[in-house]
């Protein structure tokens, strides 16, 4: 079975479908009803393109790209309107120096996501989070890696209840420079849950 493939259902009601370029103008319209969280989330967005331009460029990246292989992502939808809630997924970590390569543990995945703000505290990302560490398992992964940004004290809390429940360790950089789209670095919060043998 191809687990980054699979679909899942929340006790809530809510699916985790892979993403596919049918759901581009439902998730580019949930964005656009939430473009600063957004901006935390994909800090490589730039604020000088158009939103729609960079997700449909996103979306075709992540589908049918030339690192499409790297990228695995699902949207969480909302059973009884079909609404887009969120969005979650893993890339495969670049390490942008030889020290940092030497410190990550074989095959390593960055975990990221996004909650629609009227869906938000409801443990929807803390639910997600679970069943993503379950597929890195499924899939011989033996890192995955969640950061959040320091302002982001929602996502700061939620993955640091995930790493509670999963065991994680701080990463072995303590914190993940990241620059953002203006070129600005910013240290983010770094832990990695191990889940290979």
């Amino acid at each position: 079975m191809d687990w980054t493939r699979s679909e899942h259902v929340l006790e809530s009601g809510i699916k985790l479908i892979p993403l596919s370029t049918n759901h581009s103008h439902a998730l580019i319209t949930a964005f656009s009803n939430d473009p600063h969280s957004v901006r935390i989330a994909m800090p490589w967005l730039d604020p000088s393109l158009s939103m729609e331009f960079q997700i449909r460029s996103f979306i075709m990246d992540v589908i049918s790209g030339p690192n499409s292989n790297h990228y695995h992502h699902w949207v969480l939808i909302e059973q009884n309107s079909e609404e887009i809630v969120g969005l979650i997924g893993f890339d495969v970590v670049r390490f942008r120096t030889i020290e940092r390569k030497s410190l990550s543990r074989g095959i390593h995945w960055n975990l990221g996501y996004w909650i629609a703000p009227d869906f938000r505290r409801r443990g929807l990302a803390s639910k997600s989070i679970d069943i993503m560490i379950n597929i890195a398992s499924k899939c011989s992964v033996d890192v995955v890696q969640l950061s959040a940004a320091p302002e982001n004290l929602g996502g700061i809390i939620t993955i640091r209840s995930a790493v509670e429940r999963h065991e994680g360790i701080i990463s072995g950089f303590g914190v993940e420079m990241i620059e953002e789209n203006e070129g600005n670095e910013v240290p983010y919060e770094a832990y990695w849950i191990l889940t290979g043998e």
